[in-house]
């Protein structure tokens, strides 16, 4: 029994950790290392010895809901930008919000389980993917009796709530800060900058590492030294916010196609991986895959009720099944061999061609992508979670219990954490900059509103970036996001080359992140 209510523990504080910082800024670092620490901690205390394949349990419960929240920030709150009116109806009724939310998480999670437990046998013990970030943490839980980790995540926390207390109740630390008063360049007003995410951005920025920071700074230092001087230079007519429309959507352009291509190229390269034997299993005689082929019909069948019952056609549903099916296949095989679960170029993948071939609303549009990115990021995380019960040698029905236990528990948690968060920060604000959402919403506006001749520069841009080996969607982020989330995160991804093993550092950034992401949850929720 106490087993369940540490793995409802660490599901509630990963998924409402996640809600926050994947809204918070345009990264969601996997949550699962920070749960091993946690859950030393707790059976440290309730039993002190011989506690690794009940850590791996609770672990793998937990970590479940913390890819439904990154997955549930990056494409659910889309709705907002594109249609605030709609957004606000929803959000006026906690239940209401709750239930959309739930909804398309138990659906989308559950379809991501079933696909999960059909490839898991090819992808984890036939191919023997190393799905690192499994490997990574089971290499932690077994070190789990070195409680120098576990102090360091305490003295993030304690660190981190120091801070929170100066500022937010004892007030001798400043929230806000100008450099630059009564100054602008190129007509681009010097900002005021931030300091009440700082912790949280600096361990962001860490954890994630350089990969980010120069992405994050040439998107900052080009909106303010390429865009706004051509902005007035070659297209005075446009307001700055209307070049930085056309601009964005260029970089969203060439994003968009070159990640369709990949995502095109990577599919058909896969044809030939044995996905024709894994469904196969299904009609053979063992009781195991005949019960997997009755959960597959009941799945399926309640996807269609639940896309039914928001107003999907049944050709869009013979659309919408099929391409998540094989796309989640893909993210699985990609998160095998890299560790990395491509969420939203997938989920671009599937929603950008249904902008053309169906007559949707806007929030059949959110829905589908929010559908996509669940769907992968849970079976993702899933099968991070069977590699770890692999090496641990876990029972399989076991396992699959806790994680299924993991996936109702995050969706309740998301229901009520997302509308609290909204509620109390709002959508776009520096505490709540949801820059994914954004993206995504700048890219369905860009298809029937924008200046074509103003995307030309952004589309060179984001060539020239990409040609140099720079992520160009990370630069988008920082030409979009405000300088205070861009500086924050830079910042912290600059720190990691003061250490030569930026990994020691993990558990203390750890304990920032999750301390400043509870902090924020309390302030939401008095």
């Amino acid at each position: 029994m106490y087993l369940i209510i540490i793995a409802s523990l660490l599901g509630i504080f990963a998924t409402s950790v996640m809600s926050y910082i994947s809204m918070a800024t345009p990264i969601g670092p996997w949550i699962a290392p920070t749960l091993v620490l946690c859950g030393t901690i707790f059976f440290h205390f309730i039993r002190p010895t011989s506690y690794e394949n009940s850590l791996s349990l609770v672990t793998c419960a937990g970590s479940v809901g913390g890819i439904l929240a990154s997955a549930l920030a990056f494409s659910f709150p889309t709705l907002h930008f594109l249609d605030p009116i709609l957004f606000a109806n929803i959000m006026a009724s906690p239940i209401c919000f709750a239930a959309h939310i739930v909804s398309v998480s138990i659906v989308a999670g559950w379809f991501g389980i079933w696909i999960a437990n059909l490839f898991e046998d090819t992808l984890v013990y036939r191919e023997k993917l190393a799905y690192p970030i499994g490997a990574l943490v089971y290499r932690m839980i077994e070190t789990h009796h070195d409680m120098r980790k576990a102090c360091e995540l305490i003295f993030g926390i304690t660190s981190s709530a120091l801070f929170a207390v100066a500022q937010d109740i004892i007030h001798v630390i400043a929230k806000s800060f100008t450099m630059v008063h009564s100054f602008s360049l190129y007509g681009l007003p010097i900002p005021t900058l931030q300091f009440d995410l700082s912790p949280l951005l600096w361990a962001v920025g860490f954890v994630t590492g350089h990969v980010i920071a120069i992405p994050l700074a040439l998107g900052a230092l080009a909106r303010v030294f390429i865009a706004s001087p051509i902005n007035i230079l070659i297209f005075p007519d446009l307001t700055h916010t209307e070049f930085n429309f056309a601009f964005c959507s260029g970089i969203l352009l060439y994003t968009t196609m070159t990640g369709i291509f990949f995502s095109a190229k990577k599919l058909y390269a896969s044809l030939h991986f044995p996905a024709v034997s894994s469904v196969s299993f299904l009609l053979n005689g063992n009781r195991s895959f005949n019960f997997l082929a009755l959960e597959g019909v009941l799945v399926v069948c309640t996807i269609c009720v639940f896309l039914s019952y928001f107003k999907f056609s049944m050709l869009c549903q013979l659309y919408l099944i099929p391409f998540t099916f094989v796309c989640t296949r893909q993210i699985l095989i990609i998160a095998g061999k890299f560790g990395l679960a491509p969420l939203g170029t997938f989920a671009t993948f599937v929603m950008f061609p249904a902008l053309f071939l169906f007559d949707l609303s806007a929030k059949q549009m959110v829905l589908i992508a929010t559908f996509v990115e669940v769907c992968g990021g849970v079976a993702a995380d899933i099968l991070f979670g069977r590699k770890i019960g692999s090496l641990a040698n876990i029972s399989k029905t076991r396992l699959k219990l806790f994680q299924y236990a993991g996936l109702i528990i995050g969706s309740l948690t998301a229901g009520i954490i997302f509308w609290l968060l909204i509620k109390r920060f709002s959508l776009g604000s520096v505490e709540l900059f949801a820059g994914k959402a954004q993206s995504r919403a700048l890219l369905i506006q860009s298809v029937d509103r924008v200046n074509f001749w103003a995307m030309v520069p952004g589309t060179i841009f984001a060539c020239l970036v990409q040609y140099c080996g720079i992520n160009a969607a990370l630069a988008l982020g920082g030409l979009l996001m405000p300088f205070s989330i861009s500086i924050g995160l830079v910042t912290g991804a600059m720190l990691t080359f003061l250490t030569h093993h930026k990994e020691e550092w993990f558990p203390f950034w750890s304990g920032i992140f999750a301390a400043q992401s509870i902090w924020m949850l309390l302030r939401a929720a008095i």
